[in-house]
């Protein structure tokens, strides 16, 4: 089967070649986050020294292909920014970290954790920094991610109704991986991160809703409704709110103050309704096939516990943390701590459920102050590009599909570690990356590639690509 797999991969590999000398560059980092997101290590993987699989091949072929347009001529390097200097600084100080911890108790090497959720997406983030993009790539991307995004939704609802003779690939309903299982949990075996998938490709459903014009406008409205509806399949509450707190940023930028208004009155009034009442019901809704209510109303009671724990390590290594990938390692002797009148112990086998805490005890404030700067820097050029007049309709697609990203990465990270999580952080990383790159037309910096000359002045809404 794997020798198969290989021939159909050596066999599609030959469509690439249109897409390398179209010289479209954006084209490969987003075939790699297709196929990383469907095709990923869970559907195929070559085990060794290190986990071979297709994304992984195909993302050391999208770093030769730039290095070699780079070379030709083709790609200009641009001049690095404050920006992507501690973008390097974070992947080297949280390099470091892993190392000065050792390895973990069961013989395994936090360094794998490294290369696979730091150092592949940080690839992606100079990549998408280096292609030249202009506005046909982005419509392209755009409906890519968009078209992804689509297929997530309903294979989530495929999988919570149990249908799952039409969902591909077969291991998303593998019952000997139980954990998630019965719900929206998709090719990566996570409510949470589909969730963030999908909520992503919601936003770019949303941005194509408001720019769009005519007929177009109903296309774009009911494929917002399937992303809705697959967002709810994933029947995990972070993604819920996810998914409300990135369309709430795609409304500061197109709709009336009103709406604005009356949004944030349901929303109230929607609180409200939870602390009345509905909350019990919220936090016993049975979602696994595994789980009864009762475990998942204890999933939930489970993470003050392990806060708790989670600060007590970070008081006593605040600077540098116990280093990246460590938290299993070091953290048995604060679940005995008996000065809190809690059941600590209950929390052992479990690793963080918060992003922040997580980087916090891997990498202490170190840490924690270098991937802020990387954020304010990323939000402050993706508010630039949303704020973006009409007639840079590419710029405002990127910039809230950033602001949006971000936001569902961190209402979800609230609980649990959305950075462990396959391709999350790689798809964080491009959009990030192509951010920076297109900040520079905001200070007249850029000049389009000839091949996207034609298109400068495309219209929104156009479905030409």
């Amino acid at each position: 089967m794997q020798f198969l797999i290989i021939l159909m991969a050596l066999a599609a590999s030959v469509w690439l070649i249109p897409l390398v000398r179209s010289q479209r560059g954006v084209a490969l980092p987003t075939l790699v986050l297709l196929v990383g997101v469907v095709l990923g290590p869970a559907f195929f993987a070559i085990d060794g020294p290190i986990q071979i699989s297709l994304d992984r091949v195909l993302w050391f072929g999208m770093l030769a292909y730039v290095a070699i347009n780079v070379r030709l001529g083709n790609f200009e390097l641009p001049k690095l920014t404050r920006t992507d200097c501690v973008v390097a600084a974070v992947t080297a100080w949280l390099f470091l970290s892993c190392l000065r911890g050792g390895e973990m108790p069961d013989g395994t090497s936090p360094l794998a954790r490294w290369l696979f959720y730091i150092a592949l997406p940080t690839g992606m983030y100079y990549t998408c920094r280096i292609v030249p993009i202009g506005p046909s790539d982005v419509r392209w991307f755009s409906r890519v991610i968009l078209g992804l995004g689509v297929y997530l939704a309903i294979t989530a609802v495929l999988e919570i109704k149990g249908m799952h003779g039409l969902i591909f690939p077969r291991h998303i309903v593998d019952p000997k991986v139980w954990e998630f299982f019965g719900r929206g949990r998709g090719p990566l075996l996570n409510p949470s991160g589909n969730g963030i998938l999908i909520t992503i490709s919601l936003v770019l459903a949303a941005i194509e809703f408001f720019q769009a014009k005519g007929r177009t406008k109903a296309v774009f409205a009911v494929l917002s409704v399937i992303l809705l509806v697959g967002v709810y399949a994933t029947l995990t509450r972070s993604a819920w709110m996810g998914a409300g707190a990135s369309l709430a940023i795609v409304s500061l930028v197109y709709t009336p103050r009103w709406v604005r208004v009356l949004g944030l009155v349901v929303t109230i009034m929607l609180v409200a309704a939870l602390a009345m009442g509905l909350k019990d019901q919220l936090m016993q809704i049975k979602r696994d096939k595994h789980l009864t209510a009762a475990d998942a109303e204890k999933s939930v009671q489970l993470r003050p516990l392990l806060a708790i724990v989670g600060w007590e390590m970070i008081k006593d290594r605040p600077i540098i943390g116990h280093g990246f990938g460590h938290y299993q390692k070091f953290s048995g002797p604060y679940h005995e701590n008996r000065t809190y009148d809690m059941p600590l112990e209950q929390a052992r086998p479990y690793i963080q459920h918060n992003v922040i805490l997580s980087l916090a005890i891997d990498s202490g404030l170190v840490g924690i102050a270098l991937m802020a700067s990387c954020l304010f820097a990323w939000l402050s050029a993706a508010w630039q590009l949303a704020r973006s007049s009409s007639k840079d309709w590419h710029l405002q697609i990127i910039g809230l599909a950033m602001l949006g990203s971000v936001a569902a990465y961190f209402v979800n990270g609230m609980f649990q570690d959305v950075s462990i999580i396959p391709m999350i952080n790689m798809v964080m990383l491009a959009l990030a990356g192509m951010t920076i790159n297109l900040s520079k037309h905001l200070r007249g910096e850029a000049v389009y590639p000839p091949s996207h000359q034609s298109v400068r002045s495309a219209p929104a809404g156009s479905l030409a690509i």
